[in-house]
């Protein structure tokens, strides 16, 4: 039981939740940067095992034996045996069936995951792949042409097959953010600026953090500080007065000046950003962010609870797997 991968796509790594209680080691959480795709995910496949996550253009993947799987997260081109599939649905597959996945139409980052779980060992409780570090995933790296990933057995696996979900537009702009640390080191006019324009993601962006081209703002004095423990979505500032948002695989600790940190909520919505894309932040206080991220979890939650307990199926593709399972019955 087993898929190969045929041909990566950009940046194509295992992850799951990230690598949690172990920064104080020196280890990066990793893991995705949607959490909110990946975990529509583990609803609709029925288990929480290793997701592969890509970002812009996706990977082609023969599956060596029968399986399921499901897309979540940005809205790829998509295909199967050259027929297009529907993102947010359980789909069956059958040994030596390609899927196809190519360039991103809404968002910037997918997941996949499978109803027969690739089979990957936990390093530090989690799956997640940190490349910088060589550690967790296959391998410790990115997926290459020609990779082969045994899949573990799971006999419920096909019991969710046409199980969809209705995909959302990823057309937010507005980030939500607090104070940082290190707020006054910088003037008040530097703080509008963060706020007063838009910041273009550069191309140099990567899953250590983004880097924003825009207003500079610089910290009144140097941006050096002594290190210390830097939070997912710190906005740090270095001498140049260029703004890098420090995202999962970024640094456990950190040198320069943080003027602000993304709130949480809005975390999976920056994940789908592209290079070149436009982001636009505004201030908000820490009890208004916390209600916030209460307010999605909630959301979140119900939508699970939906899945499960009101369940929408494509019934396109109850109808292909039962045309394929009479077919394999009579022996053609």
């Amino acid at each position: 039981m087993s898929i190969k991968i045929l041909n990566p796509g950009l940046f194509s790594t295992v992850q799951d939740l990230g690598r949690v209680g172990y920064q104080d080691q020196g280890f990066s959480t990793a893991g995705a940067l949607d959490t909110y795709a990946l975990r529509i995910g583990y609803t609709l496949i029925g288990n929480d095992g290793p997701a592969i996550e890509f970002t812009i253009i996706g990977p082609t993947i023969q599956f060596l034996k029968d399986n399921t799987f499901v897309l979540t997260g940005g809205l790829f081109e998509a295909t199967l045996n050259d027929q297009a599939i529907s993102h947010q649905t359980v789909i069956f597959v059958k040994k030596g069936d390609e899927l196809k996945i190519g360039t991103v139409v809404d968002g910037a980052r997918g997941y996949i995951l499978f109803g027969k779980p690739l089979e990957i060992s936990k390093v530090a409780t989690s799956y997640s792949t940190h490349t910088r570090s060589k550690i967790g995933g296959y391998h410790g790296r990115a997926l290459k042409s020609s990779d082969v990933i045994t899949c573990r057995q799971n006999n419920m696996y096909t019991e969710r097959i046409g199980l969809s979900c209705p995909v959302e537009a990823l057309n937010q702009e507005l980030i939500q953010i607090i104070e940082g640390p290190q707020i006054d080191s910088f003037s008040d006019e530097g703080k509008q600026k963060l706020v007063s324009g838009d910041f273009e993601i550069s191309e140099k962006s990567d899953r250590m953090g983004f880097r924003l081209q825009g207003e500079k703002i610089a910290p009144m004095e140097s941006a050096d500080i002594i290190s210390e423990p830097v939070a997912l979505g710190s906005i740090q500032v270095p001498n140049d007065g260029n703004p890098i948002i420090l995202l999962n695989d970024k640094q456990t600790v950190g040198g320069y000046t943080k003027i602000a940190t993304v709130c949480a909520a809005d975390l999976s919505i920056l994940a789908q950003k592209k290079p070149n894309e436009k982001i636009k932040f505004e201030w908000i206080t820490v009890a208004t962010a916390t209600e916030k991220l209460k307010r999605k979890e909630q959301e979140l939650n119900e939508k699970q609870n939906q899945i499960l307990k009101a369940p929408i199926f494509d019934l396109s593709q109850l109808r292909k797997t039962s045309n394929r399972i009479n077919k394999l019955l009579k022996g053609e």
